[in-house]
């Protein structure tokens, strides 16, 4: 039965030349998902989390971190750990700067979700879908001033942040990252403005409202947004970070219902044009980390990249479980591990807070050095206590790192709808 699972024949191959079997991929739907919906979150009882979360909690409680900063887990949908005194972190609201755009890749998946059956039209009408023109639902003529979207770019190119390239076509797209969203991404609130305008009751009468629907169906008690930028001003806690996280992490479903198409959450996690960067989905970051299963498409060409160069240069994996995160000036963090069913959130995780809009201009390389080496740090922190408890490797970091950064070793896999 589970053989209709997309991956698990690579798995099982994986068991001949590997040895000892991992766990099989478990599928997830809107029964099966494990969140707190838009309950109050319950943190596992300290002496529980090892059996509960599969972590050692002495490890968490006496991990080294920046001052001022802080963290969660969240593992099978459960509160797990916070830091601080009795995790008195959980509730602090601060700007999460850049994690802004990964929420608002999640706004602008939704608004295609709940838009799917409207009757195809001409001109700005129908649902939006990653493949519509931008100049479907905006005057690409009429732009504000350093606007740059290429008149040919869809909704996925602005998403993968190539859309401004002077050529769209295989090869010769870039990617440069938008820091305050000015140049391109920016431009999707007024697509959405357009799109939910043609049922303001169903969907809102515009982007602010359509957020404010999609703030209620996750239960953002510590948010705010008022949707004026993609590019930041999301005030939120670590908890609100959370449930966001886990409607990505469980691919579109939270609450006991589809929020976001699983396709669409795939691209968002994966490399969306390899051929402008490896390392960049849907507003969204990856492969860029130390011991983390590389984010890589399960074949090629897959509709929005005809490139074949893979996270490493290897896209034989046993296991899709590539590892995404959304990142925010001075260290801001929800990192998705889909292998291991397991969010972390950070704050302040880099003290020396790097500027990266001082690198817009420059190349993807760049900017994701920057940004990675604080997500490294926070990971490194809460890594022991993960492998002190994991089921085959118990305190071997480093086969444990072997295993997952090759995409061999995934215990916790969650299948999403459609076999993704």
């Amino acid at each position: 039965m589970m053989e209709r699972w997309v991956g698990l024949p690579r798995a099982v191959l994986s068991v001949l030349l590997i040895g000892a079997a991992p766990a099989s991929p478990r599928p997830i739907d809107a029964q099966t998902a494990s969140d707190p919906g838009t309950g109050p979150w319950a943190l596992v009882p300290t002496d529980s989390v090892a059996s509960v979360c599969r972590m050692d909690v002495g490890i968490l409680q006496d991990a080294l971190i920046p001052a001022d900063a802080s963290f969660a887990l969240v593992r099978y949908g459960r509160l797990c750990f916070v830091s601080g005194p009795g995790g008195s972190d959980a509730t602090g609201v601060s700007h999460v700067f850049s994690t802004t755009k990964t929420l608002g890749a999640l706004l602008t998946g939704r608004v295609m979700y709940q838009t799917r059956e409207l009757p195809p039209g001409a001109g700005p009408s129908g649902p939006l879908t990653e493949w519509d023109r931008m100049d479907k639902w905006l005057d690409l003529g009429a732009l504000p001033a350093g606007v740059d979207i290429h008149l040919d770019a869809t909704v996925a190119h602005v998403l993968g942040m190539v859309g401004y390239s002077d050529d769209l076509s295989w090869g010769a797209k870039r990617h440069r990252y938008d820091a305050g969203g000015q140049r391109e991404i920016n431009q999707l609130i007024r697509v959405i403005d357009n799109v939910v305008r043609q049922d303001p009751r169903r969907f809102g009468a515009n982007a602010v409202e359509a957020k404010d629907r999609l703030f209620a169906r996750l239960g953002l008690e510590h948010s705010s947004w008022d949707v004026e930028l993609f590019g930041y001003s999301w005030n939120s806690s670590l908890l609100d970070m959370a449930r966001v996280g886990l409607a990505i992490l469980h691919g579109g479903v939270y609450g006991g219902e589809r929020l976001v198409d699983a396709e669409y959450v795939y691209n968002m996690t994966h490399p969306s044009f390899e051929d402008g960067a490896n390392h960049y989905g849907y507003l969204t970051w990856m492969n860029n980390t130390s011991c983390t299963a590389p984010a890589v498409h399960r074949s090629y060409p897959h509709g929005l990249s005809e490139a074949t160069e893979c996270a490493g240069g290897d896209c034989d994996q046993a296991f899709d479980a590539g590892v995404w995160y959304a990142v925010g000036l001075g260290g801001q963090y929800i990192i998705g591990h889909r292998g291991l069913d397991l969010l972390v959130m950070g704050k302040q995780w880099d003290p020396s807070e790097l500027d990266t809009s001082g690198a817009r201009g420059g190349e993807t390389d760049a900017v994701g050095a920057l940004v990675s080496e604080p997500a490294n740090r926070l990971w490194n922190a809460v890594l022991p206590a993960i492998v002190a408890e994991d089921p085959r490797y118990r305190g071997d970091v480093e086969a444990f790192c072997e295993a997952y950064a090759e995409g061999s070793y995934a215990p916790d896999l969650v299948m999403w709808e459609g076999g993704l």
